[in-house]
């Protein structure tokens, strides 16, 4: 059972197995600490990042693991002029809009609501 998806409100429906999932948690927390903003956006969550080239790395990690488990999602990194920040946007499902803003501002300051 332990391989089973799971759907829950942090994390809609998630494949990884229940052993990693507390530690994948904990590692996309960690991640998100070093968000320079997070916003809600009519489809998911906006967040910025410094642009360097360790959280461009991370960042890369962390679209390239969540795309796996988390296959409901759409992840957009893009950096645009004068590329002093990363962007990395979530879109989700209408369904699911308001499950990733609660996951990801949780603990965390937001900022107006923009679109991009």
């Amino acid at each position: 059972m332990a391989s089973d998806p799971i759907s829950n409100k942090s994390f809609l429906v998630c494949t990884l197995p229940s052993p990693q999932l507390a530690s994948r948690r904990a590692e996309i927390q960690r991640l998100m600490e070093q968000a320079g903003s997070i916003a809600s956006a009519p489809d998911g969550v906006l967040f910025t990042f410094p642009n360097t080239d360790e959280i461009a790395h991370a960042l890369v990690d962390f679209v390239r693991f969540e795309q796996q488990c988390c296959s409901a999602i759409t992840y957009e990194l893009r950096s645009e002029p004068p590329h002093a920040v990363l962007i990395l946007q979530l879109r989700a499902p209408t369904s699911h809009v308001l499950l990733i803003q609660e996951f990801y501002q949780s603990g965390k300051r937001s900022s107006t609501s923009r679109t991009a």
